[in-house]
């Protein structure tokens, strides 16, 4: 069955592994791109948040240097002689230092303040955002987050004065709203023990989860980490702020910034499951118009060569394979027309010759019936003169009807019996006898086929030996044919004659040859093929045994 579909199973073959090498080539080359984008984009955004750091740490150093500036300033070191100053200088002290603290404020990049806590009159020159009437006594010489009124703090402890720089937290705010990038990232400050820092529109429970999913990977001031949270992957870069303390940790869903290129993959699988799909549409195409057609064409040379002359093809193609069909059909006829032509003449020529050897059989036993009756009459044997015409008149109308040329088994051996008792009446010695089993008497044989056998054991062995005169016809059934045995108790023939009979009936038919065996054998060879022939061997009566024999898968015309 799939030997009919070999090439379509090929060509469908070709077509799957053809896309599957595509799908594989494409499939390697995009997971390579997918890694380098990755990659980039990694280092991007790191690089992104160390600016963003290094920004925020160096305006936190500017503001580190201007406490070292005020510090040094001329008009802050006359502030431990105030106590000895009238109100007039003290004022006009506090009016310079206060308007000299403004102006470098609003000098600096970020919106901070400038304080000065002076504690020989108890007031602060310049402004604090802190809402303190003096400096808390804590170690404020880091900066540090005061919760209270949301303002990084960072003081100068001196003997006869403290210097108070703050700034807002919406200072750091703003610089994360300025590191959004349209909403794909969620950059925050995290550190342990202190509140986040969030951009302006970060979400809290998203960014609150990632701090847990972060737990324990944080192991240096700056890298990268990829996330799993809420079945989407993120990723995160953190780096370390050296003056705050600080972590500005900055993630984003890694399929956003993947969706193009994972997008571009998954509309290449579609067009490549689109391009099989045609494929295997074009293959079927292809099959239904060329395949089928060709399988068509052989199915129909192999009838021819079975022998199946009135094979024809009734198909329609609508292409060049009706031409095709049309001069196969064509050929076709003429080889049945020629075949049936070759095969009449062959029947005709074959009962030619059937006839021209029956013709010879036939004049071979008028001969000795004649001249049996021409010795009866010389010695007055009336009975057997009487007995011998009228059944060699019987003999002569089974004979000569050569409109039919076969028989049955059951009408050739009532000849035989005629015939037999023909010969008894000249002989007195001979006996017979007729074993036929009832299962071959309605075999079809050719006519006069055993008559010649059993004369011929009657003339060539009994005649000629006195002390004979037996003679056996048995018939034998078998699974492979039949067999009909003739032998008799007469001369005989020696192992050389029999084979020098075997092989002179093999030869073509000459004038120093007797025809009645010469004719059986052909006779046999044209009605039953090549699973027929003859045999000779020594009869157990001590004569000649000759056997004929075909199988009975042949039918009568052979």
């Amino acid at each position: 069955m799939l030997k009919n579909y070999k090439t379509f199973i090929t060509l469908n073959l070709l077509v799957l592994v053809s896309t599957i090498c595509i799908l594989g080539m494409y499939t390697y080359s995009i997971n390579t791109s997918l890694n380098i984008v990755q990659s980039d984009i990694q280092s991007s955004n790191l690089n992104q948040v160390q600016a963003a750091v290094n920004n925020l740490d160096r305006n936190v150093e500017q503001l580190d240097m201007l406490a070292v500036s005020i510090d040094k300033d001329r008009l802050v070191a006359l502030l431990p002689s105030m106590d000895i100053m009238d109100s007039y200088d003290q004022v006009r002290l506090i009016g310079d230092l206060s308007n000299k603290l403004t102006y470098q404020s609003l000098s600096e990049g970020w919106t901070n303040h400038v304080g000065i806590w002076s504690p020989i009159i108890h007031q602060w020159i310049g402004t604090s955002i802190t809402g303190l009437k003096a400096p808390p006594a804590r170690n404020a010489t880091e900066w540090m987050l005061d919760s209270a009124s949301n303002v990084f703090v960072k003081e100068k402890v001196e003997q006869d004065f403290t210097i108070q720089i703050t700034f807002p937290k919406d200072n750091l705010t703003k610089l994360l709203d300025d590191s959004k990038q349209q909403d794909k990232n969620d950059p925050f400050f995290y550190k342990q023990g202190m509140s986040l820092i969030m951009n302006s529109s970060s979400d809290l429970t998203r960014t609150q989860n990632l701090i847990q999913a972060l737990a324990g990977g944080i192991r240096s001031d700056s890298g990268t980490e990829i996330v799993n949270l809420q079945d989407n992957k993120y990723l995160v870069n953190y780096v370390k702020s050296q003056k705050l303390g600080l972590y500005m940790i900055d993630y984003m869903p890694l399929g956003l910034a993947l969706n193009p290129i994972v997008k571009t993959k998954k509309l290449f699988y579609l067009s490549c499951a689109v391009l099989f799909a045609a494929g295997i549409v074009i293959v079927s195409s292809l099959y239904r118009k060329f395949q089928i057609p060709m399988l068509e064409l052989l199915k129909g040379v192999r009838l021819l060569k079975n022998g199946d002359f009135k094979a024809r093809i009734r198909r329609r193609t609508n292409n060049e394979f009706d031409f095709l069909y049309a001069n196969f059909n064509e050929m076709a006829a003429q080889i049945e027309e020629l075949i049936e032509k070759v095969y009449k003449e062959k029947i005709i020529s074959r009962e030619a010759v059937l006839k021209q050897l029956q013709a010879q059989i036939n004049p071979h036993f008028l001969y000795n019936c004649l001249f049996f009756i021409n010795n009866s009459v010389r010695l007055g044997h009336d009975e057997a003169i009487t007995a011998m015409t009228q059944n060699l008149a019987e003999y002569f109308r089974y004979t000569t009807r050569l409109e039919e040329p076969m028989t049955t088994v059951q009408k050739e051996m009532a000849v035989v019996n005629k015939y037999l008792a023909i010969q008894k009446l000249r002989m007195d010695r001979l006996h017979y006898e007729i074993r036929i089993p009832d299962s071959m008497n309605g075999l079809i044989i050719p006519k006069l086929l055993i008559q010649p056998l059993v004369e011929n054991s009657i003339i060539h062995g009994i005649e000629k030996k006195q002390s004979a005169g037996k003679v056996i016809v048995t018939g034998t059934e078998t699974d492979i044919g039949y067999r009909i045995t003739v032998e008799d108790d007469g001369r005989g023939m020696t192992e050389d004659e029999i084979r020098t009979l075997k092989l002179k009936i093999k030869q073509p038919l000459d004038d120093t040859m007797g025809c009645a065996l010469w004719n059986i054998q052909q006779r046999l060879g044209i009605h039953f093929s090549k699973f027929s022939g003859m045999e000779f061997g020594h009869s157990s009566l001590g004569g000649l045994s000759i056997s004929l024999y075909w199988g009975n898968l042949e039918n009568s015309e052979g």
